[in-house]
């Protein structure tokens, strides 16, 4: 008999089975459910609001108009979850975002954009997991300095009384 032909007294190693840990599904892995993930169109907005404020230079989003119904929407509701100025087209976690801000006065509009385009796809796909393909912004206004002491008619202050 060859060594071949021999029967082994070495019990062989074991064979390894499906299971496998720590993936999705896994079979034996208790905390593991399948299922699908959707993400609304409104999560996608407020992540890109809450991002856009977070670039210096950013003073508002929207236009002064849908500024002020989202004034009064949030005095009327109590939300502080204003995403007036941005539109998002949602298609197989992928996004078009259309962004409206105002911009403080001196702050310079391209590095602004730069700013914008970098840091919102990054939060809106950390944390909503949609990668943003496309992100137009439109500059709505700027904010003067000293533009906080118009009264709420939208007028300016009269000019001091001229002294003789």
């Amino acid at each position: 008999m060859t060594s071949a032909e021999r029967p082994s007294s070495t019990p062989s190693s074991p064979t390894p089975t499906a299971t496998s840990v720590g993936g999705a599904g896994a079979v034996g892995d208790p905390t593991a459910v399948d299922g699908t993930t959707e993400v609304l169109p409104s999560v996608v907005q407020k992540v890109t609001a809450f991002s856009a404020r977070e670039i210096p230079g950013v003073v508002a989003l929207g236009a002064s108009s849908s500024r002020a119904v989202g004034a009064v929407r949030q005095t009327l509701t109590g939300s502080t979850e204003n995403t007036a100025g941005v539109r998002v087209e949602l298609e197989n976690q992928t996004a078009r975002i259309g962004l409206d801000v105002e911009i403080e006065y001196g702050v310079g509009a391209r590095e602004l954009v730069r700013a914008l385009r970098r840091h919102v796809p990054k939060a809106v796909e950390e944390i909503a997991g949609v990668t943003v393909v496309e992100l137009n912004v439109v500059i709505t206004d700027v904010h003067l300095p000293g533009g906080d002491d118009v009264d709420a008619g939208g007028t300016p202050p009269p000019p001091p009384a001229a002294t003789l």
